[in-house]
């Protein structure tokens, strides 16, 4: 049982970077064959409680959700977002009894580079092969041969996978290989070594460009430069926050020569309730979150609540197209502030900050990379709206577990 719950989990490591169709039955199927192991029947020790307090917080967060039910008026969303959420009720028992001797943090990163790898050029093959007005209406009627271009990737890309999760989880593959990198090098010599790391990372960062996600860029940045300031021989923090700012300007400076960036209005930053039809769809949508905070600071409206307050909200703004694809708050933060309240965002904040905080030193880079990806990504999309969100999470903070249990020299 214990090499068929290991299986399960790789095959979920697996499908991250592809459509999360098949996510929900994996992580359910490796609940259940974890649970027929038996693991939760082993002793635990204090060292054991000590690791598992950010999977204690983040249960704690979810038990907070299922709680808010008892204000909460629509109840069909209400159930839905807990059906979502299950995967943080999961994890809570494997965080605190662990998992067995087959898991190898090394061997979860070789599948998740080469799952990277791979689903870069399938999403290319797919988008030039296949005619989009066709594909995504899930038929093949007239076959149209579409140059792959760079403005045709980024605005189709979305629609096999939402681009935000996608390069998320590359982020996450480019980072198992830079953890990997001495035991392909000692297999494979320097040279060859050298070339294949260097060959799959080109091709993950070109996967990301390709998509114009800007949020992914941006923390596609900060990850470097978090990884760099640990290489540096200098301890004192006020240098390594100073690389840091250094490299995020240089980043953002970058970022906005894209020209998607050009078409930005900063102007609208500085008034950012003032919202019109015609203006930044994300602007709008924080716009009229902010409009009226008494409705909600609290104690919040309640799990599942955010999307239904705000589509009232936006036929009442005169958003009607808004509210027919019913937008989100296209940022965890907020959505967090609207369904649970103040002390509930303040303590889904401190939920985070735990991880690296109680985990070991050898894996707390990890800790804190998950922790950066994470939280530039939740300032401009709810990062567990969908459930690629969640798994890609699950997946990290198992690893860091891992990481942080081996007894053998980490590769950094």
């Amino acid at each position: 049982m214990g090499q068929l719950n290991y299986t399960i989990f790789l095959v979920f490591v697996a499908l991250l970077p592809f459509p999360q169709i098949f996510l929900r039955y994996t992580c359910v199927a490796w609940f259940v064959t974890w649970l027929l192991e038996g693991r939760f029947l082993r002793k635990l020790t204090r060292k054991d409680w000590y690791k598992a307090i950010p999977f204690l917080m983040f249960g704690i967060w979810y038990l907070w959700k299922i709680t808010s039910g008892l204000w909460a008026d629509n109840m069909r969303a209400y159930t839905w977002q807990l059906e979502r959420y299950m995967t943080f009720g999961f994890l809570v028992p494997i965080g605190i009894w662990g998992v067995n001797e087959n898991y190898n943090w090394k061997h979860i990163c070789a599948v998740l580079a080469g799952s990277c790898v791979l689903a870069a050029g399938v999403y290319a093959f797919t988008l030039f092969w296949v005619g989009n007005a066709d594909f995504f209406k899930y038929h093949f009627g007239k076959f149209q041969l579409q140059p792959l271009t760079a403005d045709f990737f980024a605005s189709n890309i979305s629609y096999i996978k939402h681009r935000l999760f996608l390069c998320s989880v590359e982020l996450m593959g480019i980072m198992a290989l830079l953890y990997l990198r001495k035991n392909i090098i000692n297999r494979l010599g320097k040279v060859k070594g050298w070339i294949l790391i260097s060959l799959a990372i080109l091709i993950i960062v070109m996967l990301i460009l390709a998509t114009s996600s800007r949020a992914s860029i941006i923390s596609g940045i900060a990850l470097f430069a978090i990884w760099m300031l640990y290489k540096l021989p200098i301890r004192r923090i006020r240098y390594r926050i100073a690389f840091l700012l250094l490299a995020g300007g240089i980043g953002l400076f970058a970022l906005s020569q894209h020209p998607r960036m050009q078409k930005f209005d900063y102007e609208q930053l500085l008034s950012i309730r003032e919202t019109k039809a015609d203006h930044n769809v994300r602007l709008n949508i924080w716009g009229t979150v902010l409009d009226s905070p008494k409705d909600y600071s609290l104690y919040g409206l309640g799990a599942g609540q955010s999307i239904p307050y705000l589509q009232q909200k936006y036929k009442e703004k005169g958003f009607s197209n808004y509210a027919r694809i019913s937008y989100a708050a296209h940022n965890q933060y907020l959505a967090e502030w609207m369904e649970i309240g103040i002390p509930g965002l303040i303590f889904f904040i401190l939920a985070w900050i735990s991880i690296p905080y109680f985990t070991q030193k050898r894996a707390r880079k990890s800790a804190i990379m998950l922790l950066t990806l994470y939280a530039f990504n939740m300032l401009t999309d709810c990062m567990w709206g969908m459930f690629d969100g969640i798994a890609l999470w699950c997946v990290w903070m198992v690893l860091i577990r891992l990481q942080s249990d081996t007894q053998t020299k980490e590769i950094v």
